[in-house]
């Protein structure tokens, strides 16, 4: 294989993690160590975003066919709304100093 031809190392990392390739097959892929791969914060990162947008790929399809009456799908969608809640939305910045007038400000 030329120069030219081989991937990005970084795009190993992030085509495994989209894939959920465990670790130490996507280290022995990319031809790297596990030490090597979690001393290296940008591949780690890089197997994490591939980790979440399969993850964002999957949801969207199951909203998408949720809203097309799926009855599986309206079912894992409710499971996936129920993990949500309005606690674990940050704050405004006007929360944040405490000087927030009302329960719209910032919006």
């Amino acid at each position: 294989m030329s120069q030219e031809e081989q991937p990005d190392p970084l795009q190993v990392f992030e085509d495994c993690g989209a894939a959920e390739m465990p670790i130490p097959e996507t280290c022995m892929i990319a031809e790297t160590t596990e030490d090597e791969f979690f001393e290296n914060a940008e591949a780690v990162k890089r197997y994490r975003i591939g980790q979440l947008r399969t993850k964002l790929a999957i949801r969207q399809s199951v909203v998408k066919m949720a809203r097309e009456g799926v009855p599986q799908m309206v079912k894992i969608y409710l499971d996936f709304v129920s993990g949500n809640s309005a606690a674990d939305l940050p704050t405004t910045a006007g929360d944040a100093d405490g000087e927030s007038g009302g329960e719209f400000d910032g919006i």
